[in-house]
This record gives structure tokens, C-alpha cells and sequence, in this order.
């Protein structure tokens, strides 16, 4: 009998030969190719230029007139295909845009807590690692997750972002640590209403839930997200991989269901207190075709990526979609991973 894992799709990150080419760009973050060679490219450089040019990447048959759309690059072929963040950082000096989709949204949804204190409710308290930096998130789906309140929806669409600039800081507005707990999530996505009706089980909240719990199961021994993936059905832990350097140990899963062979990759927060620098140094810099990356969430990327994913490349290839899921600065690397696939 074949094997289960039959292979249908391949991101470009973890094609061979690719080498992970996007992500091992150097900081400079100047792309490989022009717009003068997109015709020539290879897959992996066409896909830089695609996601970071989008707006200019046309053939200009008609310089200074209006373009017409067939004479427009086409999208980029889908490689992450959705991506589950809680508590997540920016990270970013503009929203990351999907290019494989025509309204630039990347499928999933940014999670964060927030609790309404006050005679009025007009304090807010935010989980403190949303609002660590002044950048904007990746245009994606996002909610604000409030414990027996309505939350608060934002769709992405052709119209809207999902509100890439939220949380945002104001004079009744306060970090506060106590709601990036994994409990702080879990719980208050298994009673998600908006404008009083219950929309739990009502996509992408049902998969943000269904996830939810795997993204701190990084953090976990191995038997313990095995344990995890027992309850979520069909799901297997494929893999899990650590990066070491230094005293800071990043694990990398990959779960995938049996049957549909669709995959999660799994980033894991910080989890050492070596690594607090990470977030903490928060200047832009160039990275697989960017400029303007958050520098500290583009080096921990590059080098579990440059260390690892040898090692993940034929698991990924051989999943037919893939999903990034992350917490903390696990949802700030699904970020970047999926703008850079």
C-alpha cells in the first residue's frame, strides 16, 4: 500500500535546491531579481518580487495609462494556507499582504485578549505581548477576545484589513501580562459571542479554537501534545524538531490529519529568558525581499529556518495544505514565515 503521505503540495521554502532561498536572503533584503526579469525568475525570486512589489509587478504595454488586468502579474501560488495567532506581536513597518489571494488577506485568524474595567468600562487591559511594538500586524481576520462581553470581529476583505494597527496604546489603555496565559485564550474561545450571538462553532473561530490549545502544547513535552492530538481526531505529531543556540531551545512541530493530509506548523513563543531580546530589539531591517522587518522576530526566524528546516522540508512537501500556528512570538514568526513562503 502507498504510503499516506503522497505529495501535493511544495512550498517554495522547502523545495529542493531552494534552500530555503526567501528566508536565507540576506539582511539587506534586497530581492534577487527585478521586475525587468519576472518573466525569467526563478519560482522562489518571482515569489519575492510578487509579494513585495504586487502593485508595481506589471507588464507596462501602455507606460503612464491605466494597465490593463490581464497585463497584471498573476497571483502567487498558495503556500501557507492559513494562519492562527494568539497574543501575537507586529511585526512589520506596513501589514504583510497575501499575494496569493486577490484581496492581499492571509486565512486564519489574530487572536488577542482584552478585558473592559472601570465604572463604565472605559479602562481597557490588553495581553501585554499584542501591543509589544509600534508595528502593524499581517492583513488577516482578527479578534478581540473578551471574557463574558461581546468580542470584537475584524474581517479582511477587499474593503477592510482586520485591523492590522490594533491593539493601540491610549490613556485608558494598559499592557497587562496576566492575559497571555494559555487559559486566557482557550477558555474565552469556547464562548465567542458577537452582538449576543454565539459564533463559536462559526469559522475561523471554530479552527482558531480547534488549534488553540496545540499552540502552547510547543512549549510541552512530546507525550503531552501527543496527548492533545489525540483529542483533536485524526491528527498526528509528524514531527518536532529543536533548534539549540546558546541557552534558548525552539521547538518546531508539525501535526497532520490522516485523511485530508492537510498540516499545522507549529512556532513556539519565548520560552527562556535569553531570548527577551528578541522582542526587545525592535528596529526594521531587510529580510527575504522586505524592508522594515522587526529585526529580532526576522533573526530567530532565519535562524530556526536556516537550522531546521532541512529537516522539515520533505514533512512539509508532503502535506496538501499548511497551516501556521503560533502564540506569542510563535504567531509573530506564522507571520513572517507566511509573508516570506
Amino acid at each position: 500500500m502507498a504510503s499516506p503521505l503522497v505529495p501535493r503540495c511544495a512550498l517554495k521554502l522547502l523545495t529542493a535546491g531552494a534552500a530555503v532561498s526567501r528566508l536565507a536572503l540576506a539582511a539587506s533584503g534586497s530581492p534577487t531579481c527585478t521586475l525587468e526579469d519576472v518573466g525569467t525568475c526563478s519560482p522562489e525570486d518571482a515569489a519575492s518580487l510578487l509579494q513585495t512589489r504586487r502593485s508595481d509587478a506589471v507588464v507596462q504595454a501602455n507606460p503612464g495609462g491605466p494597465v490593463a488586468e490581464k497585463e497584471r502579474a498573476p497571483l502567487a501560488k498558495e503556500l501557507v494556507h492559513a494562519v492562527f495567532t494568539y497574543g501575537a506581536p507586529a511585526t512589520h513597518a506596513s501589514p504583510f499582504k497575501n499575494l496569493a489571494r486577490e484581496d492581499g488577506c492571509f486565512l486564519g485568524l489574530r487572536a488577542y485578549t482584552e478585558d473592559l474595567v472601570g465604572a463604565w468600562d472605559e479602562i481597557k487591559q490588553v495581553d501585554a505581548a499584542a501591543m509589544n511594538n509600534y508595528y502593524p500586524h499581517a492583513a488577516t481576520p482578527s479578534v478581540v477576545l473578551r471574557e463574558w462581553k461581546d468580542s470584537i470581529f475584524s474581517p479582511c476583505n477587499f474593503k477592510e484589513e482586520g485591523h492590522p494597527e490594533w491593539p493601540q496604546r491610549g490613556n485608558n489603555v494598559f499592557e497587562e501580562w496576566r492575559l497571555h496565559q494559555e487559559d486566557d485564550y482557550t477558555e474565552r474561545l469556547k464562548r465567542v459571542t458577537i452582538d449576543g450571538k454565539s459564533v463559536t462553532d462559526v469559522e475561523p473561530f471554530r479552527t482558531s479554537k480547534f488549534f488553540a490549545e496545540l499552540a502552547w502544547k510547543s512549549y510541552d513535552s512530546i507525550e503531552n501534545a501527543k496527548a492533545v492530538l489525540r483529542k483533536m481526531g485524526n491528527w498526528t505529531l509528524v514531527s518536532r524538531v529543536e533548534d539549540e543556540h546558546g541557552t534558548d531551545t525552539d521547538p518546531v512541530m508539525v501535526a497532520q490529519e490522516s485523511n485530508t493530509l492537510e498540516c499545522a506548523i507549529v512556532f513556539t513563543g519565548t520560552n527562556a529568558g535569553s531570548e527577551l531580546s528578541t522582542s526587545t530589539t525592535q528596529y526594521g531591517t531587510g529580510y527575504c525581499g522586505f524592508e522594515q522587518c522587526h529585526v529580532g522576530y526576522r533573526n530567530e526566524l532565519w535562524t530556526i529556518t536556516n537550522n531546521l528546516f532541512p529537516q522539515l522540508k520533505p514533512i512539509l512537501s508532503s502535506c496538501s495544505k499548511v497551516t501556521c500556528v503560533g502564540h506569542s512570538l510563535g504567531g509573530a514568526l506564522c507571520e513572517i514565515f507566511a509573508a516570506c513562503a
